[in-house]
């Protein structure tokens, strides 16, 4: 499920611009970027935002989203030269690539929308109009771990969690599981507890095949992976406080 993206070269050519790329041209335009870093990405990408750097004359920002997830690189006026990796402000000790990142870090009311109908089986409060979904694999470690900091917070604040359940190729006993939980209809107590069997039905692996697909469409290549009912998305394992930025 996993793809690298890889962007070859290095940029070092000063252009010398302090002003917007609208006014100066400082800035490769959305349709030159597309074209020119098409063979360095496999899958379909949207551009999402060109701008210079202020404190940096000659470079330009580019944040281009692979389904949901955010990529930001950096290049010259000419797009001879592209430049992956962080960008850390030592003055502000801030990571500005990871910010950025962020900032961009969420699906659109649309693909939320498209979600519901993935849903394996949800926990919480489901009648309180707020929600979360989760991407799941029943034999990931950091899964469990997060398990009770879901459970408590989604108590807490009344918060219906969705769970769509996306099992690992790296984890090969994760694929039954989660087709047994579809097949027999179990849900949040039984995935918890390890739950297997040998029912599995065409239904409920198609069901899980599925899941594989939107996740890689979205982008989406780790668990546990969270969606929020603004469309933030949060990647690894959670605090409250990042749980709490998916629901305002």
């Amino acid at each position: 499920m996993k793809r690298k993206i890889a962007f070859l070269g290095l940029f070092f050519s000063i252009c010398g611009a302090t002003f917007s790329c609208q006014q100066t041209k400082a800035c490769p335009t959305e349709d030159k970027i597309k074209s020119g870093v098409k063979d360095l990405i496999p899958q379909e990408f949207k551009v999402e935002s060109v701008q210079t750097l202020k404190d940096i004359p000659g470079l330009c920002e580019v944040v281009i989203k692979v389904g949901a997830q955010p990529l930001v690189f950096y290049t010259d006026k000419e797009l001879k030269y592209v430049m992956a990796g962080n960008l850390i402000s030592l003055a502000e000790k801030k990571n500005i690539t990871r910010e950025r990142q962020q900032e961009f870090m969420k699906v659109s009311q649309e693909q939320l929308k498209e979600l519901e109908k993935y849903t394996d089986f949800t926990f919480g409060q489901k009648s309180s109009g707020k929600f979360v979904y989760i991407f799941t694999d029943p034999d990931c470690p950091f899964c469990k771990r997060s398990e009770p900091i879901v459970e408590k917070w989604a108590n807490e604040k009344g918060v219906e969690v969705r769970v769509v359940l996306f099992p690992l190729p790296i984890h090969p006993q994760a694929f039954g599981k989660s087709v047994a939980l579809v097949c027999d209809k179990k849900g949040w107590e039984e995935y918890k507890s390890g739950y297997t069997s040998n029912n599995q039905c065409e239904e409920g692996k198609k069901k899980i095949e599925s899941n594989l697909l939107l996740a890689e469409k979205y982008g989406i290549n780790g668990t546990p992976t969270f969606i929020g009912m603004n469309g933030r998305i949060h990647s690894g394992l959670p605090t409250e406080k990042d749980l709490d930025k998916l629901i305002q």
